[in-house]
């Protein structure tokens, strides 16, 4: 009989409950103003009006959250090359990776230094940017063959031009990747915006 007591309450308080939210529940109006619905913040740096549309700019904590991963990523892709040619670091890049076309000569693990902190950092990507991943040497990326034009751009301003320009600091004044990227994929323009690097037809 005890055990029954606090079961047959449980069972009246609940169907009291239940009368009592039935009974001051409001009724339909068709009529009743529609309260407005706040959405919330777009995500800093996310997508916005769906796929393809435009992306809200990247907050500065954003910005350095996403550059450390990028880093990060880009260092230990670096390493692990660099572990694949443990006692080859010395050699001329070319005798230890294939497909060399503008750094031959130099040292193979100097040569994974400029693409870690030369290419890599100057245009805040890693190393599946302008490689396929495991596979270097191929030129499948368009972004391959684009970076090995500019690096032959920033030759010839290096040598032709800026060579020319007079300096009383004593150190010869140059260019390189990060004088334009700055850390960006593209360069960046006077707004301080990265650029369109390729003007469509017509213009």
């Amino acid at each position: 009989m005890s055990d029954r007591v606090p079961a047959a309450i449980a069972v009246v308080s609940a169907a009291a409950i239940l009368v009592y939210a039935c009974a001051t529940a409001p009724t339909s109006n068709p009529n009743a103003p529609v309260r407005p619905v706040t959405l919330p913040a777009p995500i800093p740096g996310g997508a916005q009006g769906g796929p393809g549309g435009p992306r809200a700019p990247l907050t500065d904590s954003a910005r350095r959250v996403r550059d450390s991963v990028t880093a990060a990523r880009r260092d230990s892709g670096a390493a692990m090359v660099l572990r694949s040619i443990a006692g080859r670091e010395t050699q001329p890049a070319e005798s230890v990776f294939k497909n060399i076309k503008i750094f031959k000569g130099i040292p193979a693990g100097r040569l994974v230094n400029i693409m870690n902190l030369g290419f890599g950092r100057s245009l805040g990507v890693s190393c599946g940017f302008c490689h396929v991943i495991d596979k270097w040497d191929l030129d499948d990326k368009e972004e391959k063959t684009t970076a090995r034009l500019m690096f032959a751009m920033v030759q010839t301003i290096n040598k032709d031009y800026m060579s020319k320009v007079p300096n009383d600091r004593g150190e010869q004044p140059v260019v390189n990747c990060f004088t334009c990227h700055r850390g960006n994929p593209r360069p960046i323009g006077p707004d301080g915006q990265p650029q369109r690097v390729r003007a469509p037809a017509g213009e």
